[in-house]
């Protein structure tokens, strides 16, 4: 799980810099921000699943299936907290820096697929 968080921030950072480079460092932040949007309740259902192991099996699913529901709910926080506390954010950008950040990890998944198959 904790490589999916890192293939998050290393494919949003790189995502934030094109952007910088391209349309400039306002757009890069509001990526950035939609990327933390995402990041930290996927870095935070990790440690939870890393802290469960060694207890019992039949309990993972409870466990999983509660904290994809408590990642969903502090997304939808998080976008809650933009739309109270930024009132000029950048809707286009953010987006695509979610999309980015949910993506990130099949990404990954693929590129490892790729290179095994090399």
């Amino acid at each position: 799980m904790f490589s999916a968080v890192l293939s998050q921030l290393l494919v949003s950072a790189a995502l934030c810099l094109v952007t910088a480079l391209w349309q400039g460092w306002e757009s890069a932040s509001f990526v950035a921000l939609g990327a933390v949007v995402v990041i930290i309740p996927n870095a935070l259902f990790a440690l939870r699943l890393a802290l469960h192991q060694g207890r019992a099996p039949e309990s993972y699913p409870v466990v999983f299936f509660l904290g994809e529901f408590m990642k969903i709910g502090l997304i939808v926080a998080g976008l809650g907290l933009i739309v109270k506390y930024v009132p000029g954010a950048h809707w286009l950008p953010l987006l695509i820096g979610m999309i980015v950040a949910l993506k990130a990890p099949f990404l990954s998944v693929y590129l490892a697929g790729r290179a095994a198959r090399a």
